[in-house]
């Protein structure tokens, strides 16, 4: 009898037990990525490393316009960081789907497709191409036309940012014209070894890249036509992306954005990371660029 007694309650207490764990399981499943966020004290955004948007710094901070501007919605949210995870352009939305990060902002074009992926929040600046060339110009680059009239011409584009190689085949480049790179130091290696006549990617990008490269050997190409399609001048409107099912979470970002483009400091930021006010997104909403 004692042994049975014994044994009943050894059953009894593990069985206490797993309901227990199923209880807490539960509740962590039930928890919202806001939620989580607030009790954790940080929400992991995937960045790549690109000034002026987000990038880290010698010191290892995270820098840039996308970084100040999340950073300042969070706070007011009540979640206290970023954690930031590095990674590729291209490897952005696939690792926010994949759940590796919970939000992603590095200069990401709000586009019809990645629209059917992601949640965009409302827009942060928008931004115009440009084309980083070997000094002099050799080609005589000054717009994607003159790439499509001549098709020896070769440029590169940063892997997975489709608002430059849209843009250019838009204007008729060719697809063949056109060769990704996973990033702006790579692509102006090519430039130097004649591999390509020059590396697309945005205005922004461009001119931080070259004060960092400080190569005389490159130059941006100007003066630079902007594409225009069905009279409509291309920009690239940018914001940050959640999970679609992060509801919440795009909810009170956008409404936190919102309160923030009402003063002073929104412009502050931008104009303290290299932006002005020509880059305020105006008119644009999310709703009209994912409609294309």
């Amino acid at each position: 009898m004692v042994i049975r007694r014994v044994l009943m309650q050894a059953i009894l207490h593990a069985t206490c037990l797993l309901v227990l764990a199923g209880a807490v399981a539960t509740q962590a499943a039930a928890q919202s990525t806001l939620e989580r966020a607030r009790a954790q004290g940080y929400l992991r955004m995937g960045f790549a490393n690109e000034a002026p948007f987000s990038y880290a710094t010698s010191e290892g901070k995270l820098a840039g316009v996308d970084v100040e501007i999340i950073n300042h919605l969070l706070t007011q949210m009540g979640v206290a960081e970023i954690d930031g995870g590095l990674t590729t352009f291209g490897a952005l939305i696939p690792g926010l789907r994949a759940r590796r990060f919970d939000i992603v902002a590095s200069g990401i074009y709000i586009r019809p497709d990645r629209c059917r992926q992601v949640a965009f929040g409302e827009p942060l600046y928008v931004v115009g191409d440009a084309i980083i060339v070997r000094a002099g110009n050799p080609r005589r680059i000054s717009s994607y036309q003159d790439v499509a009239r001549d098709r020896s011409i070769r440029i590169g584009y940063p892997t997975g940012g489709t608002g430059v190689s849209g843009n250019a085949k838009a204007m008729g480049v060719a697809d063949e014209q056109l060769i990704g790179f996973p990033d702006g130091p790579t692509g102006f290696a090519a430039i130097k070894a004649g591999r390509i006549d020059g590396y697309a990617t945005t205005a922004l990008v461009g001119e931080a890249q070259l004060r960092a490269a400080s190569d005389p050997a490159l130059e941006r190409a100007t003066p630079f036509a902007q594409p225009v399609v069905d009279g409509k001048v291309q920009v690239g409107v940018t914001s940050f992306a959640v999970r679609p099912d992060d509801q919440g979470l795009l909810g009170e970002l956008n409404r936190q954005l919102a309160a923030l483009k009402a003063t002073p400091a929104y412009l502050a930021i931008l104009e303290r990371n290299g932006l002005s006010r020509a880059e305020l997104p105006t008119d644009w909403t999310t709703a009209r660029a994912c409609g294309g």
